[in-house]
């Protein structure tokens, strides 16, 4: 795992929060990050696509929301083709 400083998306760097409840000119202190303008991130740099074992075929995806449909849809390929790159997202 590596960790990098991000702008706190909050505050937008400031360290202060102005919200609704706040009287205009009398910002508080973000509770996001302490005051500091930023947020860790930990993440883990990509280094290549990982292996999915138990994998038959793989298609295109309908969709993310549940009311539009969603599952695979259209041609299967095998795994293997998957990973020489035959079947891509447009």
């Amino acid at each position: 795992m590596e960790t990098i400083k991000a702008v706190c998306p909050s505050c937008g760097g400031t360290g202060l929060y102005s919200g609704f409840a706040e009287k205009p000119g009398y910002p508080v202190v973000c509770l996001n990050c302490g005051g500091t303008g930023c947020m860790e991130i930990n993440y883990e740099p990509f280094i290549e696509r990982k292996i999915k074992k138990g994998v038959k075929g793989v298609s295109l995806s309908k969709g993310r929301f549940i009311l539009t449909g969603v599952g695979g849809t259209g041609e299967v390929v095998s795994y293997d083709d998957f990973l020489k790159g035959k079947l891509k997202h447009v």
